[in-house]
């Protein structure tokens, strides 16, 4: 852009003084008369032609360049014009277009819509053929079943929550391989020969039923075994009885030993302070000796008076020796005590322990007196324990294998059910459906790059537009737009107001399209619909290709574009050698 300052005067300032012009004039049409006053001297046949001047026009056509000149620089100076920076781009939906893809693998049965088609959210788009998908689905289900029927059976056998009169029919019912009904009937026979012995020691047992004979035999061996464990129980009640006297004086002892050791922390204490404060008494006659030496020795003081102050501090001396003395009889007397206390103590705990030896010699006696019959009855019922415990150990390896075998049934049924929820494609968002490639009896690969179809959200559209290097500088968020849309002509339909709602951060790579790096950003649209001629709105559709002029200043002024300009050129002429 050039500068014009839209003067026509010679001197180019733009500045003109009328009075001056007309003095000019003036002279220079009294000039012309002189001059042709000389040439009316010539000769009378020759007669010349005066031409004069009119000062009016000549002022009026000076004052009126200088006006034109003058209001045209107010106006330069006054009259405001939008700088903008134009961008190219296109209109984009505020949500990405969504790629439709089928998670499953199937056969496509049905297709309910066609390129074009605006939808709504759950909308179903297509359907997949659902036969095979229910079948492995009740299949699944089916083994689900047995598998738990035969784990809770298995688990309710190894707690003894079967009887033995429902073995069979679960054993029927459950079709087991004949490996495990024989391990099954085997574990409930053991159980059943150990609830026996259960009784024969002492045991309670719910639920158990016995024969006359077995009853017989059980009461006698507890009578017998009553006779002989009496003469036990009475030497292990002597013996507590002695125990518990002996934890009488033991506890009073080590009752008596707290006390002890509290009064030798008191005596040390009240040592300690009584020798502390003799101390500082001492101290005291110290210090008034040395004071009082210096006089005596000037005569200042009788000798007698030194000499008293001197037994006075001996006197202390001895008797901070004779409490020592005395408090370390005392200590160690209270510290004798406390010893032979503990020593007590000690005796009481060595009874004790013979004592507890003594009841535990005679419990053995009481418990030998049937300790060979129940010795016999708890052994065969341990060997019949372990030989539970390794049927349990077969039946538990069987759960887990089920446990698993259910764990994997449980992944094939989730899989299977997700299967039949993705028989019906449904649309993600509310948009228009573009780039169908779907047909009935279409086979889709799940997971496939390719999309079976393409939404287009139906959101409010925004202009993407790049912005190049040299002008992202001054392009903000906030800031106006202008956009057109080149499918229908600026000079017949207009534009679109708009507002920069994003500028990148980073700049975009050079690509085949674009030679240049530049920045994107997004303009919201005030409006979604073009005034056609006929007075109806012409609605926008992404992938329109847009051009964006974005109002960088709109209060920048003409007279600043020859400023510029004069600038540009200053520094162009600085720039030559």
């Amino acid at each position: 852009m050039s500068n014009l300052n839209g003067h026509q005067n010679g001197n180019g300032n733009g500045n003109s003084n009328p009075t001056k012009n007309g003095s000019i004039i003036t002279k220079t049409q009294e000039a012309k008369v002189q001059s042709l006053s000389t040439f009316s001297a010539a000769p009378d046949q020759e007669k010349s032609v005066i031409l004069r001047q009119s000062p009016t026009w000549s002022r009026g056509v000076t004052l009126t360049i200088i006006g034109v000149t003058v209001a045209g620089i107010l106006w330069a100076a006054l009259a405001k014009i939008e700088q903008v920076i134009p961008a190219k781009g296109e209109l984009k939906p505020q949500g990405k277009v969504k790629e439709i893809q089928v998670p499953v693998s199937g056969v496509v049965r049905e297709v309910l819509i066609k390129d074009g088609d605006t939808v709504t959210k759950d909308t179903v788009l297509l359907k997949l053929d659902s036969t095979a998908s229910k079948a492995e689905l009740a299949s699944f289900r089916k083994i689900q079943n047995q598998v738990r029927q035969e784990n809770q059976f298995y688990r309710a056998l190894m707690n003894d929550e079967i009887q033995p009169s429902e073995l069979s029919s679960k054993l029927l019912e459950l079709k087991l391989p004949k490996d495990v009904a024989i391990l099954a009937k085997n574990r409930m026979e053991i159980v059943a020969e150990n609830q026996l012995y259960q009784v024969q020691v002492g045991e309670k047992v719910a639920g158990a039923v016995f024969r006359p004979e077995q009853v017989s035999r059980l009461q006698a061996a507890n009578n017998e075994s009553k006779t002989r464990s009496s003469a036990a129980r009475l030497d292990i009640g002597q013996i507590q009885k002695q125990l518990t006297q002996n934890q009488v004086l033991l506890e009073d002892a080590k009752a008596q030993l707290i006390v002890d050791r509290q009064v030798l922390a008191e005596i040390k204490d009240r040592n300690d302070r009584t020798i502390e404060q003799s101390q500082r008494s001492l101290e005291i006659e110290k210090n008034i000796l040395k004071d009082i030496e210096p006089l005596g020795a000037e005569g200042a003081i009788a000798r007698y008076q030194i000499n008293k102050q001197k037994q006075s501090v001996n006197d202390r001396q001895g008797e901070i020796i004779k409490q020592k003395a005395d408090g370390l009889i005392e200590y160690n007397k209270q510290n004798q005590q406390m010893q032979n206390r503990m020593a007590d103590i000690a005796k009481y705990q060595e009874e004790n322990k013979r004592l507890q030896y003594a009841i535990s010699q005679a419990q053995e006696k009481y418990y030998n007196t049937n300790a060979q019959t129940e010795k016999d009855v708890r052994d065969r019922m341990a060997e019949n324990q372990k030989r539970i415990s390794e049927v349990d150990s077969q039946l538990s390896k069987i759960v887990f294998e089920n446990d698993k075998k259910l764990a994997e049934l449980d992944s094939q049924i989730s899989q299977a059910e997700q299967t039949l929820k993705y028989q019906e494609l449904r649309a993600p968002v509310d948009g228009t459906v573009f780039d169908l490639q779907a047909a009935p009896g279409f086979v889709p690969k799940t997971g496939q790059a390719e999309a079976l179809l393409k939404i287009v959200p139906k959101d409010h559209l925004i202009a993407e537009v790049d912005i190049t290097n040299a002008d992202i500088g001054f392009v903000r968020i906030g800031q106006k737009a202008d956009i057109r849309i080149d499918s229908f002509p600026y000079s017949e339909y207009g534009d679109i107001k708009g507002e920069v709602i994003w500028v990148g951060t980073d700049a975009l790579p050079p690509d085949e399209i674009h030679r240049d790096y530049r920045f994107p950003a997004r303009i919201r649209l005030d409006q979604q619909s073009l005034r056609l001629k006929d007075a109806n709105s012409g609605p926008l559709q992404s992938g329109m290709s847009v051009s964006a002029n974005i109002k960088i200043n709109e209060n920048r002024t003409v007279l600043s574009l020859f400023t510029e300009l004069f600038s540009k050129k200053v520094d162009t002429l600085k720039e030559i050698r």
